[in-house]
């Protein structure tokens, strides 16, 4: 028996050392949205995980079985023939599931604590396979309980913390397998932990799951250890960004604050995948061949399909309804990048009304594809994004003018472009780190659409390294924010002589998530308040497009992603943009009609696009993510005396002050607060308990006339609320 277990061994070694790189091979290719929300969904769609498991953990059952055979603590009987016949069959199987009843059919034939170790041995082979259905059956079978904890008492209460999981007690199990005495020999330390991952995964707390299957790795090695990897990786994916941010806040280990990292890069940012690996070196993700696979993952851009034949170019947006203003702009800049810049100009153009519910959209969309197009722009609003998922196998590639919603994916095939405020978010942080700005306040709106802002920010900065010093959300239809300013600033000043703020000397530099008419309110406050030489940052929204300096000349300093063609006011007749920014001026929706536009650029350019290529277009420079995402990179600029001013960098130095008058002569050369005439102030106290009454500011209309300027965030411009929707604190249409 012994010499037939070493040659087993032999060869489970041999397989394990050979399968090694095949662990990945499907479900680390799997589309991020098809990856395994639980643990019984992964076992059942995931092939390699069975093939993996089952030679590792016979190995770990063979090399258990020389051990004891070694001691000899058995004397074989012709009664036990058979079951260890079946015992080496099963081993020879590497077979987990085989392996564990097997070993249940030869304690039959033992006695005392003989029997109850084989049982405990049965057990553990089918938990350590995570085979919990079969591992809950052979517990019935098994009748030798009372003898386990003098076999090891550690062992016995995992046994126990299992069996109380089998049967409901949630908590009282988790306390059992949690609180297990040390010392652990390596095998009951590692099975504490799947355990533990287990039932946080069955319970739906992924990132705990995935914090327990961190600290596992680390005691696994070669295709366990991968196929481990795998299943935290699933973990990570089935949290939301929410959760991985509020998490890598958390995370005190150093190994799963970085795994944690990498999936915020993944799942947010895929092209800077490179750079993460770069800067992790050593870490397992990287050591072990997982990120090489992730940046040759395919995702949703392999399935991108390339336009065929000569079909027209079919634009699915709101003709009518409370959109049609952005439909509009959007379908001029189609129109004109196909008519004057020649974009796609060997085929034609059909726009098309697709309505702005789901239904409109689908009847639409069957329409267009009858007519054989070669590509499909749209749909505009999210609502309509899930229509996409049924594309029919010879479907033209579409092109999504928004993002999915929170919690779902792309659907394949499908390529997303977008001016969201959450993609410019995420470049002010980048942006900020580039300028050295390692620490910042936040300050958004308290709606659905600054919370957004907000988490994109912070989730970009923090990961980039930076520190978020304070942060606080104020009212979108408030318009003194004095309050929340002195709290976030600290602002102290004297309790005599003039209000002569100072505000703490920590903060490098503060985010706006904020609309255009909001930042015409803060800004000057941030002046008021002493924040005048704090640089500023904030989203492309707060800038309607068209130069205005009578609505704009508050916001002085504040830097701000923009579209390359929105910057060519300030070229001159020559310059490059400069007959571009003249017909988009035109619009009243500048920024969508060169939203437009660059969505038919990407449609007649997705082959290069897809081969890694990058395009220059009206709103950026553009680049398709691994996931399908269109990310820009925009140009800069800086609100200076109203105007908005290209910059090459963002690190503006000196910023004029909206309140302050610098002409004025103080002791110790301390400028003086210029109030706004007729209006008043009670000054600070310097102990904090002083209030300051800020007069409300008249409301330039961003547009230049006295139509109301109307909001549409994921479109990147100013569109119509819809009439339907009607928010208290929110300016966003609950489509966006």
């Amino acid at each position: 028996m012994c010499l037939q277990e070493r040659n087993s061994t032999l060869e489970i070694s041999w397989q394990l050392r050979h399968s090694h790189h095949e662990s990945y091979s499907i479900a680390m290719l799997a589309p991020i949205r098809d990856l395994i929300k639980d643990l019984s969904d992964f076992r059942r769609q995931s092939a390699y995980f069975s093939h993996i498991t089952k030679a590792g953990f016979a190995l770990l059952l063979a090399l258990g079985l020389l051990s004891g055979c070694a001691q000899n603590p058995y004397t074989t009987t012709t009664a036990q023939s058979g079951p260890l016949t079946a015992l080496n069959q099963a081993l020879a199987s590497q077979n987990p599931e085989q392996i564990a009843p097997a070993q249940m059919q030869y304690a039959a034939t033992l006695k005392g604590p003989a029997r109850a170790d084989m049982q405990m041995r049965a057990l553990e082979t089918a938990i350590d396979a995570e085979a919990f259905t079969l591992a809950n059956t052979l517990y019935a079978q098994a009748n030798t309980q009372a003898l386990w904890p003098t076999v090891s008492a550690r062992r016995a209460q995992l046994l126990t913390g299992f069996e109380q999981w089998q049967q409901g007690a949630i908590s009282r199990a988790y306390d059992t397998v949690n609180n297990l005495p040390i010392p652990l020999s390596p095998d009951e330390a590692k099975r504490r932990l799947i355990l533990l991952a287990a039932i946080d995964e069955a319970e739906k707390r992924p990132i705990d799951a995935a914090r327990q299957r961190s600290a596992l790795n680390e005691l696994l090695t070669g295709s366990a250890a991968d196929s481990n990897r795998a299943k935290l990786w699933n973990d990570l994916s089935s949290a939301d960004i929410n959760q991985l941010s509020d998490a890598a806040k958390q995370a005190t280990n150093a190994n799963f604050a970085d795994w944690i990292g990498l999936a915020l890069v993944y799942r947010t940012r895929p092209g800077e995948l490179n750079t993460w690996i770069n800067n992790h070196p050593n870490h397992p993700a990287v050591t072990s061949g997982f990120t090489t696979l992730l940046l040759g993952r395919s995702d949703t851009a392999a399935t991108i399909p390339l336009p065929t034949g000569q079909g027209p170019v079919i634009v699915l947006v709101p003709l009518s309804g409370d959109y049609q203003p952005v439909g509009q702009a959007i379908s001029d800049g189609i129109n004109f990048a196909h008519d004057r810049l020649g974009i796609a100009s060997d085929r034609s153009v059909q726009i098309q009304d697709s309505g702005s519910t789901l239904a409109s959209f689908t009847q639409a969309l069957t329409a267009a594809l009858a007519a054989n197009p070669s590509v499909i722009i749209g749909p505009l609003l999210k609502e309509q994004i899930p229509a996409l998922a049924n594309l029919p196998a010879n479907a033209p590639p579409v092109i999504a003018l928004n993002t999915p919603a929170e919690g779902t994916s792309l659907p394949a095939g499908v390529v997303s472009y977008s001016l969201s405020p959450d993609a410019d978010a995420r470049a002010a942080a980048d942006q900020m780190i580039h300028d050295q700005k390692m620490t910042a306040l936040v300050y958004c709106a308290d709606n659905s659409l600054g919370h957004r802002i907000y988490d994109a920010f912070t989730r970009e900065y923090t990961l980039l390294g930076g520190q978020i010093l304070d942060s606080a959300f104020f009212d979108p239809n408030a318009t003194d924010f004095s309050s929340q300013l002195r709290r976030l600033l600290e602002v102290t000043s004297s309790r005599n002589g003039p209000f002569q703020p100072r505000i703490r000397h920590d903060a490098q530099g503060i985010f706006l998530g904020a609309t255009s008419q909001q930042a015409r309110m803060i800004v000057p406050q941030l002046d008021y308040f002493g924040a005048d030489q704090l640089p500023r940052y904030s989203v492309g929204m707060v800038y309607s497009g068209t130069p205005n300096p009578l609505a704009d000349q508050d916001k002085s300093g504040l830097v701000i992603p923009v579209e390359p063609v929105l910057l060519a006011a300030n070229e001159g007749p020559n310059g490059p943009m400069r007959p571009n920014y003249e017909r988009a001026s035109l619009s009243q929706l500048p920024r969508l009609f060169a939203f437009g536009a660059d969505a038919l650029m990407i449609a007649a350019n997705l082959q290069p696009l897809l081969a890694h290529q990058v395009i220059d277009g009206l709103t950026g420079q553009l680049s398709l993510s691994l996931t399908g995402e269109i990310e820009r990179k925009p140009a800069w600029g800086q609100f200076r005396q109203g105007l908005l001013q290209p910059m090459d960098g963002t690190d503006s130095g000196y910023i004029p002050s909206t309140v302050v008058d610098y002409s004025s002569k103080q002791a110790e050369g301390n400028p003086t607060v210029a109030l706004p005439p007729e209006n008043s102030t009670t000054p600070d106290s310097g102990d904090g308990t002083g209030t300051d009454t800020l007069p409300a500011s008249s409301e330039p209309n961003d547009s230049g006339n006295a139509k109301a300027v109307p909001t549409f965030t994921d479109g990147g411009g100013l569109a119509p609320l819809p009439a339907s929707v009607a928010p208290t604190n929110d300016t966003a249409p609950t489509a966006n």
